[in-house]
């Protein structure tokens, strides 16, 4: 018989973090609340307590997937709110330690089709803080990211446009993501976050 000894919001943060794991390794067609119900040692209704279908389970991850990394790289940035150049590449280690750490994440958020599986609605009743819609506009980690590229391009050491600026430097943290996240396949032995490091606060990057 199934355990369901969890407490009310503990089972919620347990369904979203073994979903996430489902999610990941099963994808979008053949994830199910019954299987992460099954995961979690729960019945397979308990999950509808919480999310009315598997769609609803998926957007709270992808809340979850974004809030976190928003998260990683607003604490980066407050490091250094005047020095633009050190808080873009204290951003930078960010966003490899935290994909690094957290693969599912970026196969989520860059590597599925997730996005244009599922529809994000908001619940009136409802705070801001839990309306998935209002939660990606008010605390998108693209925009922390994209506001330290402009605050950049704007001093006196940038020589490249805006644009260029910005492909420049997400391309790079984004590479090395992607290599760290799946360095068990990879050819290349080496600690990726340690020479992400040497490169990023190497004084000749990003003077």
């Amino acid at each position: 018989m199934a355990n369901q000894n969890y407490h009310h919001e503990n089972l919620k943060s347990e369904l979203i973090r073994k979903g996430l794991l489902i999610l990941d390794k099963e994808g979008y067609e053949n994830f199910s609340l019954r299987k992460v119900a099954k995961s979690c040692n729960v019945s397979q209704t308990a999950p509808y307590r919480h999310f009315k279908n598997k769609d609803e389970l998926i957007a709270a991850i992808m809340e979850e997937a974004m809030r976190s990394f928003y998260d990683s790289l607003n604490e980066a940035a407050l490091k250094y709110p005047d020095d633009h150049s050190k808080q873009l590449k204290e951003m930078g280690i960010a966003y490899i330690r935290f994909f690094s750490e957290n693969p599912e994440y970026l196969h989520l958020l860059f590597s599925s089709n997730i996005f244009s599986k599922i529809k994000f609605t908001c619940d009136k009743s409802e705070s801001s803080d839990n309306c998935s819609n209002e939660h990606y506009k008010n605390r998108d980690p693209f925009a922390v990211f994209y506001r330290a590229v402009e605050n950049y391009a704007a001093s006196a050491n940038n020589y490249m446009g805006q644009d260029e600026l910005i492909l420049y430097c997400w391309g790079l943290v984004h590479g090395i993501s992607v290599l760290s996240a799946n360095k068990e396949n990879s050819p290349f032995n080496a600690n990726f976050l340690d020479l992400a490091e040497k490169i990023i606060f190497n004084e000749k990057f990003l003077k």
